[in-house]
């Protein structure tokens, strides 16, 4: 009997859809039929929460995902992470607990994760967990990492980076080394000092064979003698700092290390650090130097390490020092300066002698002017840069040595060019980076001036237009040639766009916002920083950008305030100039009053406070006996 062709169709999508992993496919997936969702549904692999103060979301993740190996659930976003009262994790480890019978990796960041329900998830999932990370929890009372060394004794991965001020109990380190053999990546944020040496050389051992990622707080050498005598097989090796103590020198003599380690330090380098970091500098791939060295003993450091991969220094004075990381560090794929005080000469030697760099980052210094000609030597050497930040006071650089640039590196996909005071890059630079940046997913420009009116938007156009793959668009402090219709241009050609900081002290932008809702249709976070418009513009903007998920409102001084709103699928949100009005039955708004820099939660305000700025977080709830919002009007 022949297969109906229906059914062939199901059996080809049965067999490709387990292969497609990136979440935003899945989601375009899932909306396509009831049985392409179900396909979804049960080959899901990963989920991202971005939200976790939903009472109901868990037990909802678990059901629509129930063979859900790996699991990502974030707090609110870095920036409110010391301003706002973090999120209780409990409803998500007591579903996680019952219902992710298959969940073998776990990331949590910025919530509260108390210790009994760290014990709860050891207890139940630990011996099924391979991958655990907890980063920048709080809820600790000094005992929750002891569950962790004690039950997940099958661990590949863990990563704990905590404040370490609550951790009295050290003895979790004991338990984890004498219950797991086979880790392959452990991080921690602690000072080695407040352990027991003895702990650590003892995980090293039992994990002889498969310990490859080692990073830690501040150590001293000196105690790792055990750690790199059997981690064997040990490929990267971290440190924040390096701890310096009387006699150290005599105590790392005939220090080894494995043949194949690779040794990175994020430290305050001085004259005291040097006869200690010298011995390690043919392993050494990356450095970030927060110098106190003078010119010469740097210039003496680097070149004392040809096999530097990754670079980060924040004060460079002259051509120097510039020449000599062109000379000595061939293998370089990234340089991040702040702070640069050199000539095009010392930036030419780095572009020539650099040739495989892939990221720099470059902050010059006030009064610094670089000519066109470093532009233009970077299109000719640096063919494989993909990531190029560049912080201009004063310059001469025009139009063509960004056309030139961009021509060289046709593998760019970041690009950055700010002007705190001055605008220099004109509509001819947006016209150039649309033809020649076609592979550019992040944008972030400042100051943009034209001598005639309407061009800025015509530069925009050709730009939206030309850079097709663009992700992310930041253009900040413009002056005031952007207008409505560039926006509009924004909206209708940003197929593509996720993210879009808008900002700039333009006196109308509410027709703009309208135009700007019409398209950009994946759209998901949007910043407004210094624009007037109207309630009206805002309210159409979130109605008709379904896809959008985090707004921040950044007005000081303007009517609006600060606002941040999240979005949740379940209801619609309308914003007006005094309060938020919640359309649907079940949803609460806290509040956020902020008074100078601090945030006080669910203080009151009226007509006559002059509107201070504000913060609200949008939560969803059962009844309505738990609501705590203002009523609607």
């Amino acid at each position: 009997m022949e297969e109906h062709p229906h059914e062939s169709i199901d059996t080809v999508f049965n067999c490709v859809i387990p292969y497609i992993q990136n979440g935003d496919d899945r989601n375009s997936i899932s909306l396509v039929c009831r049985r392409w969702y179900e396909i979804d549904c049960m080959t899901r692999k990963h989920v991202t929460v971005h939200v976790v103060y939903s009472r109901h979301l868990p037990s909802r993740v678990a059901q629509r995902f129930p063979y859900l190996e790996s699991l990502t659930l974030k707090g609110f976003p870095r920036v409110f992470r010391n301003k706002l009262q973090y999120v209780d994790l409990r409803p998500w480890i007591k579903e996680i607990v019952v219902s992710f019978k298959c969940l073998n990796s776990l990331d949590i960041r910025r919530v509260i994760v108390r210790d009994l329900d760290l014990e709860k998830l050891a207890r139940s999932r630990g011996k099924d967990l391979r991958v655990l990370k907890i980063n920048d929890c709080k809820g600790s009372r000094g005992n929750r990492y002891i569950h962790i060394g004690r039950y997940c004794y099958n661990l590949r991965t863990l990563c704990l980076v905590d404040n370490k001020k609550n951790q009295k109990n050290r003895k979790w380190l004991h338990e984890l080394a004498l219950n797991n053999t086979c880790i392959e990546s452990f991080q921690f944020s602690s000072t080695i000092s407040e352990y027991d040496v003895k702990d650590l050389t003892l995980l090293a051992k039992s994990c002889s064979q498969s310990l490859v990622c080692l990073k830690m707080g501040k150590c001293c050498l000196s105690d790792l003698r055990g750690v790199f005598s059997h981690a064997v097989n040990l490929k990267d090796f971290a440190c924040c700092e390096l701890e310096i103590f009387e006699q150290e020198g005599d105590q790392c003599a005939g220090l080894k290390f494995p043949p194949n380690m690779r040794i990175s330090i994020y430290s305050c380098i001085d004259e005291s650090v040097l006869p200690f970091l010298l011995p390690l500098s043919n392993q050494l791939r990356e450095l970030n130097l927060r110098v106190y060295l003078n010119q010469d003993s740097l210039c003496f450091l680097i070149r004392r390490c040809p096999n530097l991969e990754v670079l980060y220094i924040n004060h460079i004075s002259g051509d120097n020092v510039l020449q000599v990381i062109g000379e000595s560090c061939k293998k370089l794929h990234k340089l991040k300066t702040d702070g640069l005080a050199a000539t095009h000469m010392g930036l030419i030697a780095l572009a020539q002698g650099c040739l495989e760099l892939e990221c720099l980052h470059i902050n010059f210094r006030k009064y610094t002017t670089i000519p066109n000609e470093f532009l233009v030597c970077i299109g000719s050497h640096l063919k494989n840069l993909n990531d190029f930040q560049i912080t201009l006071h004063y310059s001469t650089i025009v139009d063509s040595g960004i056309r030139a640039m961009l021509i060289g590196c046709n593998k760019l996909e970041r690009l950055r060019i700010n002007y705190p005071h001055s605008g220099k890059l004109t509509d001819a630079s947006l016209g150039y980076i649309g033809m020649h940046g076609h592979n550019l997913r992040y944008l972030s420009l400042s100051y943009i001036n034209s001598s005639d009116a309407g061009l800025v938007d015509s530069g925009i156009r050709a730009m939206m237009i030309g850079c097709s793959k663009l992700e992310r668009l930041r253009l900040n402090d413009f002056c005031g040639d952007l207008t409505n219709v560039g926006l509009g241009y924004i909206g209708k050609y940003g197929h593509n766009l996720r993210h879009l900081s808008l900002g700039g002290y333009i006196s109308d932008f509410k027709e703009g916002l309208v135009e700007l809702s019409k398209g950009c249709p994946r759209l998901r976070k949007l910043e407004i920083h210094k624009l007037s418009f109207s309630k009206q513009a805002l309210s159409t903007l979130m109605f008709n950008l379904q896809s959008l998920r985090y707004m921040w409102v950044l007005d000081q001084g303007g009517p609006v305030g600060t606002l941040f709103w999240q979005r949740r699928r379940a209801f619609r949100c309308c914003c007006n100039l005094h309060l938020a009005a919640v359309i649907g039955p079940h949803t609460s708004i806290p509040w956020f009053w902020r008074s100078g820099y601090n945030f006080v939660p669910n203080a009151k305000a009226t007509e006559n406070t002059g509107l201070p700025v504000f913060f609200s977080l949008i939560c969803w709830y059962s009844d309505r006996k738990s609501m705590n919002c203002r009523p609607r009007s």
